[in-house]
């Protein structure tokens, strides 16, 4: 009877012993789940996406292009009490290319009623394939699709955008005829479809080319001058960057639709900073990223135009990215001596967290948590949340205070 206990009793132990052993295993691996040893992201030089069209991270572009203007202001962010101070974790998701090209610009253009035979375009390159289908020199209705990034691909008719009708001529110093004058446009609303009329179509268009979309996740924009629709593709149940666009020009013709094939797949749940440590990364271009229009939309300020030195954000339009600022026209002025900026503190008291997405050096995207921060001036500064060591940056531009800062194109 003895004997028996104590084999219970040395088995009991025993136990114990593997159990604490494999707690013990496992707490490297989860411990790196939340914080990777090695960098997991390599940022490019500039952050942007390398898509063609317009650029995701704006300032990065500018410092990487070099395009310089003066900066008459100096910007100090900080952080105010109602921002947390508890850091967290969010899932980082790469985002990899679905399918084969060819086939899905097959599809695209059996969805739009487009025919012909898929060919590779002329500006197709090795590092970014483009591939299309339809009218070569633009002319008529073309749908294109560029393999990189998030597979992003669009289709243009230029029938939905008529030229205006020219009703004067006049002769150029060599002879040859200009227009000098055109017909007045005006606005035909009768001809636009109804906002059920574009809902019907955008369910059916943005389902058939790889958006699951409910009647619910779909935005319309009715004008007398034209229409649009769009939605956003979904991880976990939030909206994220990658989104399916549809226009129509002011004669109800369906003149562009956009949209991408992509897939997610997930590389863990890692740690993320406070909203406000994340202020302190405002200032800093690398830390930028690509945000929904639908964020833009709910959180930008009203635009201001004609007021000189002001910038405007207007909502983006185009490709679900993020909108360019423009700066109104400056007063023509004699040339003065440069400056010191002038000092501007910002107090950032509203953060909402977002997925973002962040490209790395091979132009791959990644969708990564993030802020979008707003200071009492209004304007939105999205950045990443990740601690630091998970994305390794790019070499700083460093501008000097009083003389230039990176501009966009």
């Amino acid at each position: 009877m003895g004997q028996t206990e104590n084999m219970k009793q040395n088995t009991g132990i025993l136990v114990r012993a593997l159990g604490v052993s494999l707690v013990l295993a496992l707490l490297p691996i989860a411990a790196f789940s939340l914080t990777p040893k090695v960098p997991l992201i390599e940022l490019n030089a500039t952050g942007a996406s390398p898509q063609m069209g317009r650029g995701s991270s704006l300032a990065a572009e500018g410092a990487s292009d070099k395009m310089m203007m003066p900066n008459p202001f100096s910007y100090t962010y900080v952080a105010g009490e109602k921002l947390s101070d508890q850091g967290g974790n969010g899932k980082v998701y790469k985002v990899i290319l679905e399918g084969d090209p060819k086939d899905v610009l097959t599809n695209i253009a059996k969805a739009l009623g487009l025919t012909g035979t898929v060919y590779e375009s002329d500006y197709s390159t090795a590092e970014y394939p483009t591939f299309q289908i339809g009218s070569k020199d633009g002319s008529g209705p073309a749908a294109v699709i560029n393999w990189a990034g998030t597979g992003n691909w669009w289709f243009n008719d230029p029938g939905a955008y008529p030229s205006a009708k020219c009703i004067g001529f006049q002769n150029a110093e060599d002879g040859s005829q200009y227009c000098a004058s055109y017909e007045e446009q005006k606005p035909t609303p009768g001809l636009i479809p109804s906002k059920n009329e574009i809902l019907s179509a955008a369910l059916k268009m943005f389902n058939a080319t790889g958006l699951k979309a409910a009647a619910s996740d779909i935005r319309i924009d009715v004008t007398d001058w034209g229409a649009s629709a769009s939605a956003s593709l979904k991880v976990d149940g939030n909206e994220t960057p990658i989104e399916w666009y549809m226009n129509w020009g002011s004669n109800g013709k369906l003149g562009s639709v956009s949209g991408n094939s992509v897939r997610f797949v997930e590389q863990g749940t890692l740690s993320t900073i406070s909203e406000k440590a994340a202020v302190a990364r405002m200032s800093d271009w690398r830390y930028s990223g690509q945000i929904s229009s639908s964020i833009w939309s709910r959180y930008a300020p009203p635009v201001r135009t004609g007021e000189p030195g002001v910038i405007a954000y207007d909502v983006p339009v185009a490709n679900g990215e993020a909108p360019e600022p423009v700066l109104s026209p400056e007063p023509v002025q004699s040339p003065e001596p440069v400056q010191s900026p002038k000092p501007i503190i910002v107090k950032v008291n509203e953060a909402h967290a977002v997925s973002m997405l962040i490209w790395d050096k091979g132009g791959t995207a990644w969708l990564v948590p993030g802020y979008v921060l707003i200071g009492d001036q209004g304007w939105l500064t999205p950045v990443f949340s990740l601690q630091d060591g998970v994305v390794a940056l790019p070499d700083p531009v460093a501008i000097e205070p009083g003389e230039v800062s990176p501009m966009v194109k």
